[in-house]
């Protein structure tokens, strides 16, 4: 029991040191330009253009000493995109939880970040002529991608964030609508977030 205590109150007074050195807490929104790519020209498979999407959840920044800071998120998204073959076209709606963990390092006022992303699908329908289908059997249940991006902090109370999205793999399972092809999804992502708790600026 007094273990269990001690490493408790351990855990509290490491993550209270790390919110102290730049951390922050709170909501986050995020507007997404959405692509599908297909990599593989099977069966005259192409994508349409990009489409935009949202993200919703919560942020957290834990610094890791005076300009090192570990940046994770969890998030839900809603995103579309477009997929022909041979005139027949499919409209694809996602619903996923995304949780980005990016490594990130103050350089003036500016965050540069990086790191990995885990995704969770929750949603895959098409839509091909007016007909909707349950295709989430279609692609993968989790898939790993990855986060390169640039951040700043503004009136001291939000966290704006630019970041680009990629894809490490094909998401494709066994084809939306019979569309057979190497698919992975690419974002760009605007996010703004609101910082409830926030720790001291070690900089200033």
């Amino acid at each position: 029991m007094m273990k269990r205590i001690f490493l408790l109150l351990l855990c509290c007074g490491v993550f209270n040191t790390m919110m102290a050195q730049n951390g922050a807490f709170g909501p986050r929104v995020s507007l997404l330009s959405n692509e599908l790519s297909v990599s593989d020209n099977v069966n005259n498979v192409s994508s349409g253009d990009a489409e935009f999407g949202y993200q919703f959840g919560v942020f957290a920044r834990l610094g890791l000493g005076k300009s090192f800071m570990l940046m994770p998120e969890v998030l839900f998204s809603d995103t579309q995109a477009t997929i022909t073959s041979n005139n027949t076209r499919a409209d694809l709606d996602f619903n996923q939880i995304n949780v980005p963990v990016n490594f990130g390092i103050k350089i003036l006022f500016l965050r540069v970040q990086a790191g990995p992303s885990f995704n969770f699908l929750t949603k895959a329908e098409s839509d091909i002529n007016g007909t909707i289908q349950d295709v989430k059997d279609n692609y993968k249940s989790a898939t790993v991608g990855y986060q390169v991006g640039v951040g700043m902090d503004l009136l001291n109370f939000l966290a704006l964030d630019l970041k680009y999205d990629g894809a490490l793999s094909d998401i494709n399972e066994g084809g939306a609508g019979g569309f057979s092809a190497d698919q992975r999804q690419k974002m760009l992502v605007f996010a703004v977030g609101i910082k409830l708790i926030s720790g001291k600026n070690k900089d200033k």
